[in-house]
C-alpha cells in the first residue's frame, strides 16, 4: 500500500465493471496499464512497477461449482494534479479486479488462434483524495491544529473542483474497460492511440 502521510479527505462512491463472457485478461492488462501510465498514474514512487499490491490466484475443482480459478489482483495507484495546490492534495484511484470460474480456451480470431479466458470478471473502481500527503501541516505544532478548519471552510470550493476533476478521470478508466469488453458506455471514449487488440475491436 502507498505509504500515507496525510489524510483521506474526499471519497466517490464506488463504481464497477461486471462482464460474464469470452475476453482477453493479458490484453485487459496491458489496455489499462498503458492507458493509466498516459493519464499521470503512478504508484507511490513515481513510477509504474509497483501499481500491483496483490495478486491472490484459487483453483476450483470442477466438481465444486463451475471449477476453474479465482483471482483477485488490486491496483492502488496515484496522481498529483496540475495547479497551484498540488503539492497538498493527490488523487487515489484504488482498481481491484475479482475474476470468477476463469478457464483458459481457445478461439480462432481474424484467422489466428488464441488463447482466451471464458469466466467472470467485476471490476472496482474506488477513486478518493489525500490531502496533506506529504504530512507538512500534520506534524507542524500550530497548523496541525487549523488544518480542519482549513479542508472544510477555507478550501471547500478547491475540494469540490478535485472532486469532480478526479471522478471525470476515473469516469473515463470505467469507460476504457468497458470498450475493451465491447459493452454499452454512456461518456464518449476517445480512440485509443495504442493499435486494437483482441477484445477492443471498437
Amino acid at each position: 500500500m502507498p505509504e500515507n502521510k496525510g489524510n483521506k479527505i474526499r471519497s466517490i462512491p464506488e463504481f464497477r465493471v461486471k462482464y460474464k463472457d469470452i475476453y482477453h485478461l493479458q490484453n485487459l492488462y496491458v489496455m489499462l496499464h498503458e492507458y493509466l501510465l498516459d493519464e499521470g498514474f503512478t504508484d507511490d514512487k513515481g513510477d509504474h512497477e509497483e501499481i500491483e499490491k496483490l495478486y491472490m490466484e484459487k483453483t476450483i475443482q470442477k466438481g465444486i461449482h463451475r471449477g476453474g480459478k479465482e483471482m483477485w489482483v488490486w491496483w492502488r495507484l496515484l496522481k498529483k494534479p496540475e495547479g497551484k495546490y498540488s503539492g497538498y492534495y493527490r488523487h487515489h484511484l484504488d482498481i481491484d479486479f475479482h475474476m470468477v470460474y476463469t478457464q483458459d480456451t481457445e478461439i480462432v480470431h481474424q484467422g489466428k488462434k488464441l488463447k482466451v479466458q471464458m469466466g467472470e470478471i467485476e471490476i472496482f473502481f474506488r477513486p478518493w483524495i489525500e490531502a496533506d500527503w506529504q504530512g507538512t501541516w500534520k506534524n507542524h505544532w500550530f497548523l496541525k491544529h487549523v488544518k480542519h478548519l482549513y479542508d472544510e471552510r477555507i478550501m471547500v470550493a478547491e475540494l469540490d473542483k478535485r472532486e469532480k476533476e478526479l471522478w471525470r478521470e476515473a469516469y473515463r478508466v470505467q469507460g476504457q474497460v468497458k470498450k475493451f469488453l465491447d459493452m454499452r458506455q454512456f461518456i464518449p471514449v476517445a480512440e485509443p492511440f495504442h493499435p486494437a487488440l483482441y477484445g477492443q475491436e471498437g
